[in-house]
């Protein structure tokens, strides 16, 4: 962003929220681990991970041309749709109020961001039937306040350093307000991780020392105990099972009306959203009938129901064996639900990189033509993974061998998927799923490959014969699967062939990666008069940001 103004434009959003997840999925444990309310289930940061991931989905599918209200309308509702867990549809609502003002219309200021820090907290605040302090409630409404405060005149980056400021204390008296904290020991789970994501995006990246201890030694002094008993009630644990989440669509619906008929069956009740679709969130030990009244009123999806009694012992078990393991002990404890298998990808070009992490691909290493990574820094990556199994997408013909080489060097579970291309890699990574093992996930992305055929447009070099073609230095040449099938001075005419021969009647689905550069440019406009010649056909256009390949095809 500028110094002192900006659009907020798709790509601009991709790239603040792409380093807020990033902070947010390095941290995610340490922000488990802290959480202990209103259940200790040890599920916060994944929830906010995955909501964070959900607007990112969207995000990528979106057209870089659109802004403004649409723009800021589109993210507040995949924020929406994609909340988890109690933390998720807050940060859901704390996103919407800040989407309300930063799409309005003109640039985005200082003082902008300043009335979209208190909308967000107001917001929030609103969602909530009974705010609890010392949450990320309070979070939110400190770094608002000190929004309020924070220089003027001197650009973006010391006005968020003094609002992230001002978040992190928040955080730090967070145990001074709810005595559940206290008594743990801890600072607020979705208060830390609120911060951890907003100094993420702010910072554009992840890689910085934790500035508070996940165990804190509470400080006595520092607690009003008028203030601790006062909030005690209110801030008791949740008594009941099952956390209990889905989203409702129909016709003029009401939260209100559904908030009344649900609150007598439990707590943390969270009812957000609009007269289409409202996102629920409940602490109940009957979920069946929570799902009954709902059903009356609409269609209900992403329905989840987690047993809370089990997270909270599983966090429980997983703590304790990490004493264990600091005093020489072997805990061995795996949780439920965590990664059995991550991925290692190589690739090429910014938005390319936001696409695989948008797909849950998190090990990424800079590779492509004319670039090819060492055995070595795949070895790097390899041993970043924490999960017991790992998968290689090499996304190059070229890097495959290298792959094989990373694989047999390690004593741990490692699978190369012959990925010979980005694209093809992309729908690898669509069938990865991190809760399967790694034989699976090898198996599955591989049926992925056979599934998909890959193109590219590029320029050549040199003069050469190619598969019975001339072809002249500098002409575009199109390729499938590495066969030159069209050259030619013109890039349109190219395009066009490649994706004829794409959409030849067999595939129905195109997924084009535009790169950098003036001939992506042409790239884009040419695949848009490409495929209005094949109607029938579902085209995602991306951009990849790729070099030396104006654009990047794969069919299926």
């Amino acid at each position: 962003m500028g110094d002192k103004e900006a659009v907020l434009t798709v790509s601009l959003a991709r790239s603040l929220l792409m380093a807020g997840f990033q902070a947010i999925e390095q941290r995610k444990q340490e922000i488990n681990d802290l959480n202990v309310y209103p259940v200790p289930d040890g599920d916060t940061g994944t929830n906010l991970a995955l909501t964070v991931r959900a607007i990112l989905d969207t995000l990528v599918k979106l057209p870089d041309s659109l802004q403004g209200k649409e723009l800021c309308s589109a993210i507040a509702q995949a924020a929406l749709m994609g909340a988890r867990g109690n933390s998720g549809v807050i940060l859901s609502q704390i996103i919407r109020g800040a989407m309300d003002v930063l799409g309005q219309p003109g640039p985005v200021t200082v003082d902008r961001l300043v009335m979209a820090f208190k909308a967000a907290s107001d917001t929030a605040y609103r969602a909530v039937r009974r705010p609890v302090e010392g949450t990320m409630l309070t979070v939110i409404k400190d770094m608002a306040r000190a929004a309020t405060e924070a220089p003027r005149g001197k650009g973006f980056g010391p006005f968020m350093d003094h609002v992230v400021r001002a978040g992190w204390q928040s955080v730090e008296r967070t145990p001074a307000l709810l005595k559940v904290l206290a008594d743990a020991g801890v600072v607020d789970a979705g208060g830390y991780g609120l911060v951890v994501l907003i100094e993420g995006a702010a910072l554009g990246c992840a890689g910085w020392e934790a500035p508070i201890a996940t165990r804190l030694v509470p400080e006595p002094a520092l607690y009003s105990s008028a203030v601790l008993e006062e909030e005690e009630e209110e801030s008791a644990l949740s008594k009941f099972t099952y956390c209990t989440s889905f989203l409702l669509s129909g016709n003029d619906l009401t939260a209100s009306h559904l908030e009344q008929k649900l609150a007598p069956l439990g707590d943390s009740l969270l009812v957000v959203g609009d007269s289409s679709s409202l996102k629920v969130h409940i602490h109940t030990d009957y979920p069946g009938e929570v799902l009954s009244i709902a059903t009356a009123l609409g269609v209900l999806t992403e329905i989840e129901i987690d047993n809370m009694k089990e997270q909270t012992a599983a966090r429980t078990a997983r703590l304790a064996g990490r004493a264990g393991d600091s005093e020489g002990g072997k805990a061995g404890f795996v949780e439920p639900g965590s990664a059995l298998t991550q991925v290692v990808a190589v690739v090429a070009g910014e938005g390319n990189k936001a696409l695989f992490r948008s797909l849950g691909v998190d090990l990424i290493v800079d590779g492509g033509q004319t670039m090819n990574p060492s055995a070595e820094e795949l070895l790097r990556a390899v041993d970043q993974a924490t999960a017991p199994a790992v998968i290689i997408l090499p996304n190059n013909s070229n890097v495959i061998m290298t792959a094989e080489q990373t694989a047999n060097l390690v004593s741990r579970e490692v699978h190369v998927v012959p990925s010979r291309s980005i694209q093809a890699g992309l729908a690898a990574a669509v069938a990865y799923d991190r809760r399967k093992s790694g034989a699976e996930n090898a198996r599955m992305m591989r049926d992925a490959l056979g599934r998909v055929v890959s193109a590219e447009v590029t320029r050549a070099v040199r003069a050469s014969q190619i598969d019975g073609m001339s072809v002249e230095a500098g002409d575009c040449i199109g390729l499938v699967e590495g066969e030159v099938v069209a050259a030619s001075r013109d890039l349109e005419k190219v395009v066009t062939q490649v994706i004829d021969r794409l959409l030849d009647g067999t595939r129905e689905a195109l997924t084009a990666l535009v790169g950098e550069g003036e001939d992506a440019k042409l790239a884009a406009e040419a695949v848009k008069k490409a495929c209005a010649r094949h109607p029938e056909a579902e085209v995602e256009v991306h951009a990849g940001g790729q070099p030396y390949y104006p654009l990047l095809l794969a069919a299926e």
